[in-house]
């Protein structure tokens, strides 16, 4: 905040993001430097174009890499070259080093299609053999846990605590890909020990981590229902 004042012109505010944590004084003077000039050329079109598009936001390419650019990404992957050029010139700018790959195939080679076929779908299955369903209403979203066809060979409770498990895993996703926010409601298949429910909501809790938006657990109600909050990007 000190820095960030030092080199702030009067009657203008700043948003700092956590993302400039441990950057030198150097990278964040540039970057208010480039916001004023960027803000300037704004006003220079507002005043020549008084009907006319005089900016337009960041598109979803720049908005994905301002947002994860700073998390431990060792690679990124494309199937368009213009949108390649692109990556690395954003890269240039941001004075990050990451390798980047242009592969045609990629959207089968990691499944892309499928999991994006599972965003219109209210039942999903998931690798135990199992499946959730996902509802929402005006008030909140539940999501159901069933076990499906998976039947287990090492006894009940052992079999419900995998279902479980999977679902986990695959619900943290859907909530990300399908940007469910509000209150959320899972119904788990019921589980009798409090250790085995003590070991979904931390998987759950580890799952969501990979959520950029904030989310909390709540925990288990008295009705054994997994109540959590999520904040919605818009």
């Amino acid at each position: 905040m000190k820095i960030v004042k030092n080199y702030l012109p009067q009657n203008m505010g700043a948003i700092i993001r956590t993302s400039s944590c441990m950057k030198s004084e150097e990278i964040i003077k540039k970057d208010i430097e480039e916001l004023i000039n960027e803000w300037n050329t704004i006003l220079d079109e507002g005043y020549k174009n008084k009907k006319g598009l005089v900016y337009k936001s960041k598109d979803v390419l720049e908005k994905i890499l301002i947002d994860f650019i700073d998390k431990d990404i060792e690679k990124i992957i494309t199937n368009d070259e213009l949108e390649l050029k692109r990556i690395e010139k954003q890269l240039k700018k941001i004075g990050k080093n990451v390798k980047i790959e242009l592969k045609n195939d990629f959207m089968q080679i990691y499944k892309l299609e499928t999991e994006i076929s599972k965003i219109n779908n209210r039942k999903i299955w998931i690798k135990s053999g199992g499946y959730i369903t996902i509802d929402k209403t005006e008030a909140l979203t539940a999501i159901d846990v069933n076990s499906g066809k998976y039947t287990g060979e090492d006894g009940l409770e052992k079999t419900l605590f995998d279902v479980n498990k999977d679902a986990t895993k695959e619900i943290a996703k859907q909530i990300r890909l399908r940007n469910i926010g509000g209150i959320i409601v899972i119904d788990y298949i019921n589980m009798e020990k409090q250790e085995d429910k003590e070991k979904i909501k931390e998987l759950l809790e580890e799952e969501l981590k990979k959520d950029r938006t904030v989310t909390q657990v709540i925990g288990f109600t008295r009705l054994e229902l997994l109540e959590l909050t999520r904040k919605q990007i818009y």
